[in-house]
């Protein structure tokens, strides 16, 4: 298992990106490596990527996690991988 932490960028399609804080655990399961965790921004520029299916987190070193924003309470949001997880 391995925790990162930083600041980067959640986007999804036809929506604003948004700045946030992540919190992210990554942890082999049966089937592959998977990543999940939290993100803390601004409600307004999270609500309308939680509302779409695919987002896209982008790590602070650069990187790329194809995401799925789980729940959305106030300025935190909870998300899950939706596809590989790489190297990160």
């Amino acid at each position: 298992m391995k925790t990162l932490t930083g600041r980067g960028l959640v986007s999804a399609e036809g929506c604003g990106s948004a700045r946030v804080r992540y919190r992210v655990v990554v942890e082999r399961r049966e089937g592959g490596i998977v990543a999940f965790g939290t993100l803390n921004g601004s409600h307004a520029g999270l609500r309308p990527i939680w509302l779409e299916p695919d987002a896209q987190l982008r790590l602070a070193n650069g990187r790329r996690l194809n995401i799925s924003i789980t729940d959305l309470i106030g300025d935190t949001a909870e998300f899950e991988s939706t596809g590989p997880v790489g190297a990160l």
